[in-house]
């Protein structure tokens, strides 16, 4: 059961939406985020710095960012591009970028619902981020990234999602990135009654994005109930969007290795025989190339190459069935020496939103070698998690994703 909440938060306002609503927070590395905090200061992302955006020189303590962060805050509710939801809501959000569009219901679950696996992650997370993330909680005290969960369709909700949309939204705005944004405000008592009964009839969702924001969220309220047990407030709940599965677009992660680990191309690509068949392609047309499971386009000294497994895996561990899962145990670790591809500064990374042919221009600059890889499903994603496993790093890129600082809900 999925116990969806009303809530009253602060809400941007039409005028103000395009110019503070943020870009994809976790789609920057920490210097582009500093830098973009920098050249748009009226940005929600300024709300959200970090200690990794500035220079070791110039970095002020944490307690200060976050101060900092709590103050942009409250700038921008006084200065009136939000306005407070006096009455409990819920929302509908629709996200549409190149012809794709996915809508959420956005509300608030409890947090009970992770802590019992009724909110089913399939991502391991870090100490490290997990206690920043919640330091900004203990701190700041708000809410504005929803975390993104999946739900196995409804043909139920998505009558009373249609119905709603077929109105006017409160919000329609478009980002530099080409990002369209909607929000419908749903108060009436009827409509948001039929919802919860719907949603109570999924048993489980499926995180998608926000596992560290989760993790954290756990920790905050934890601490607070060690001060307090017997007092209750928002940090019980999660502000959530609820995406139905099928809507969501899954994007390859690919992969990119800086050398051959002194194997000569030859020897590196006789070893790849006995457990690949591997063939040369055109220069041309790569970019248009469909995977089958177990397949690969590789990139090796100006040369594209397609690799399909020869034995593919059919473990009872679905972990190990993934794509991602084979390139690592077949290639990166026996033929390229990359045991740990978390820790591992020789291995990165290429969301496949930049495409085949970024990832080629990589091998032809910093690395090597690259490969791209098939797109995780959302089977498999299910089967991971209702095995209560984890993926492998990097296995999952979702676009588009949710965006900061069209809520401020308190935490």
């Amino acid at each position: 059961m999925t116990q969806l909440i009303p809530f009253s938060p602060y809400v941007i306002t039409p005028e103000w939406a395009p110019r503070i609503v943020s870009p994809a927070y976790d789609s920057m590395g920490s210097l582009e985020r500093g830098e973009y905090a920098q050249s748009h200061p009226d940005n929600y992302i300024n709300a959200m710095r970090s200690p990794d955006e500035f220079s070791t020189a110039d970095c002020p303590t944490l307690e200060a960012i976050q101060q900092a962060n709590a103050d942009r805050i409250e700038q921008f509710i006084t200065s009136g591009a939000y306005q407070q939801e006096m009455n409990p809501s819920l929302f509908i959000y629709r996200i549409s970028i190149d012809g794709h569009q996915q809508t959420a219901v956005i509300g608030e679950v409890p947090v009970d619902e992770y802590e019992d696996n009724a909110i089913r992650k399939h991502e391991s997370t870090q100490y490290e981020h997990e206690e920043r993330l919640c330091h900004y909680f203990d701190v700041v005290g708000v809410s504005s990234s929803p975390i993104c969960l999946a739900y196995l369709d409804s043909s139920e909700i998505d009558r009373t999602i249609n119905t709603l949309v077929e109105s006017s939204p409160e919000l329609d705005f478009t980002l530099e990135d080409g990002v369209r944004q909607e929000l419908w405000r749903i108060t009436d008592p009827r409509l948001i009654s039929s919802l919860q009964e719907a949603f109570n009839d999924i048993p489980v969702t499926y995180l998608t994005d926000g596992h560290h924001r989760t993790a954290a969220m756990v920790r905050h309220r934890r601490r607070l109930q060690e001060k307090n047990p017997l007092q209750s407030g928002p940090w019980d709940n999660l502000l959530v969007a609820l995406f139905p599965a099928t809507q969501l677009r899954v994007l390859p992660f690919n992969r990119c290795v800086q050398d051959l680990n002194q194997l000569e191309p030859d020897d590196f690509l006789q070893a790849l025989n006995s457990e690949f068949r591997v063939e040369s392609l055109a220069q041309e047309g790569f970019e248009q190339e469909e995977l089958d499971k177990g397949q690969f386009l590789m990139f090796l000294d100006s040369v594209i190459y397609r690799l399909t497994t020869l034995n593919p895996p059919e473990s009872t561990n679905p972990v190990e069935n993934l794509d991602v899962s084979i390139l690592q145990n077949l290639i990166l670790k026996p033929l390229l020496g990359i045991n740990d591809p978390r820790s591992e500064t020789r291995l990165d990374y290429v969301t496949g939103e930049l495409g085949n042919q970024t990832l080629r221009q990589r091998c032809r600059s910093s690395h090597r070698l690259g490969f791209a890889c098939r797109a995780t499903s959302m089977e498999e994603l299910f089967a991971i998690a209702d095995a209560s496993l984890v993926m492998p790093p990097k296995s999952t890129c979702f676009d588009p994703k949710a965006r900061s600082g069209i809520f401020i809900r308190l935490s």
